[in-house]
């Protein structure tokens, strides 16, 4: 084995001899790990005029097996200003140290490259040139067309974005940060696989970051910078298995019980001591009703919510219903995403509590504002849902639930309710979430939803038989009331019918 690396070395040498013999001076100089390469930083001078100012770029020249390749670097220079650096290197000068120093680190990152895909196995000098593209600007890698597709679906859709964050991460922290596209076949995908499942990881989180992946892949073979088909390369790997989220919800009598709770507005322990801070106590009620809020205003996702304003519907209704695009297909169609809710007594409370004055078009809820760059917002909604995360967790401690819920339950929560009460009709509930399949949905809510009846169904939320008359409604108020409260009241209306 030493023997064959003295040869890889001795070939190496011989290339840079070759190079030498053209008049280029270099600055800096590697061999790989095992002797196989050879690495020379020095202009790059295939293109050169015999114009003395004319700037060259600097590259790496990477000399395998007999050919070689140039990776340039993004710097340039004259023939004259490289041989002052070369000049200053060689004599050890502090002149222009910096400089020097940030090439060679330039440098240092290929040889770094080349020796992690020497001992991965996988070296050769095409697969070396696609993945030192990641640090050309005019290149792209595998993790700059991922980014690519988050910058792009964080315009329509926080959830794909966010999951596609997240997955992007794990599979740096899995497979590293120097994969290229050559090295994704079935291959690639099954020890990825083998990785995860080494790591215990369950079977529905693995079909999650496979598919995410996979969406990458296709764009990648559609752009011609991958070749083959995910249908074989995924082939038996996990990624089509189901991942469903049907237990994600919260059914109406737990809903019911955290509306009382909120609306109550106390949280203490069994003497009768605060469990929080005011501060702590007031933000955890604060993401509270905002959960509450998304779930009684049509299954709303937190976007929705942050982004709702008081537009000319809302005063055309007095108040009554609120309209919005649903984020996520806003851009897509001007059909199938705008939504209409009714404001019920619950939401009104829930206004009363934290809402902005109403101003046509300032935004309902006081938590982001107005005008902020895409990236801001998008922060912003990625803050408050941890928020609510981390409050909603506090709640369901303090009322000893099973579950947990995040912002997203809000949504489930809304459909399976509506659906499982067996009063509401399908359309009504695909509509209010925004799935209407076509048409003018404005018209639909008109003709068909009228206010009395958008309440009437959206009652089954918090109330598993609906309220049909006011004494329902009075009924139901008066079960949220302590026996003293109670007495006031009747003592109160006795006195009425006596007057």
């Amino acid at each position: 084995m030493k023997r064959k690396n003295a040869n890889f070395t001795d070939e190496a040498k011989t290339e840079a001899r070759k190079y030498s013999s053209r008049g280029s001076s270099s600055l800096a100089k590697f061999t790989s790990s095992n002797g196989s390469a050879y690495g020379t930083l020095a202009l790059d001078t295939r293109r050169a005029t015999d114009d003395d100012t004319q700037a060259l770029p600097v590259a790496v020249r990477v000399a395998y097996n007999g050919k070689s390749i140039y990776l340039r670097i993004g710097k340039k220079y004259t023939k004259d200003e490289w041989m002052d650096l070369c000049e200053c290197e060689r004599q050890a000068r502090n002149k222009k140290a910096g400089e020097r120093k940030e090439l060679k680190t330039l440098m240092q990152r290929v040889e770094k490259m080349i020796n992690e895909m020497i001992d991965n196995e996988s070296f050769s000098l095409n697969k070396l040139q696609e993945r030192f593209t990641g640090f050309a600007p005019e290149g792209k890698t595998i993790y700059s067309v991922w980014e690519k597709y988050i910058e792009e679906r964080a315009e329509t859709s926080l959830g794909t974005a966010k999951t596609n964050k997240d997955v992007m991460n794990s599979f740096i922290k899995d497979m590293g940060s120097n994969v290229s596209f050559a090295d994704i076949n079935r291959s690639f995908i099954m020890k990825w696989v083998k990785k995860m499942k080494n790591r215990e990881l369950r079977d529905s989180t693995i079909g999650i970051r496979l598919r995410t992946f996979r969406a990458i892949v296709n764009v990648c073979i559609d752009e011609g910078l991958i070749k083959g088909d995910t249908k074989e390369m995924f082939k038996d790997s996990g990624y089509n298995k189901s991942n469903s989220r049907k237990h994600e919800f919260l059914d109406v009598p737990t809903m019911k019980r955290l509306y009382d709770f909120w609306e109550k507005g106390e949280a203490k322990d069994d003497d009768g001591k605060e469990l929080f801070y005011p501060q702590e106590k007031e933000a955890m009620f604060r993401d509270l009703g905002l959960f509450l809020f998304m779930y009684l205003g049509d299954g709303q996702n937190l976007a929705d919510t942050l982004r709702l304003e008081y537009d000319e519907w809302y005063f055309a209704t007095h108040g009554q219903q609120f309209r919005f695009l649903r984020h996520k297909t806003e851009g897509r169609s001007e059909d199938d995403s705008e939504v209409i809710f009714p404001i019920t007594p619950e939401i009104k409370k829930i206004l009363d509590k934290y809402a902005n004055p109403p101003l046509l078009g300032s935004r309902v809820f006081p938590i982001m504002k107005e005008g902020i760059p895409a990236e801001t917002e998008l922060w912003t909604i990625q803050r408050y849902n941890k928020y609510i995360g981390k409050h909603m967790a506090k709640v369901a401690e303090i009322l000893k639930m099973d579950q947990e819920p995040t912002s997203t339950w809000a949504r489930h929560s809304f459909a399976t309710n509506l659906n499982n009460s067996g009063k509401v009709p399908h359309k009504y509930i695909s509509d209010s979430m925004g799935h209407s399949g076509g048409g003018d949905i404005t018209s639909i809510y008109i003709g068909t939803y009228p206010y009395e009846k958008m309440t009437e169904y959206n009652a089954y939320l918090l109330y598993e038989h609906g309220l049909k008359s006011e004494d329902d409604v009075i009924l139901e108020i008066l079960k949220g009331l302590s026996a003293e409260e109670r007495k006031r009241i009747i003592k109160a209306a006795s006195k009425l019918n006596k007057s």
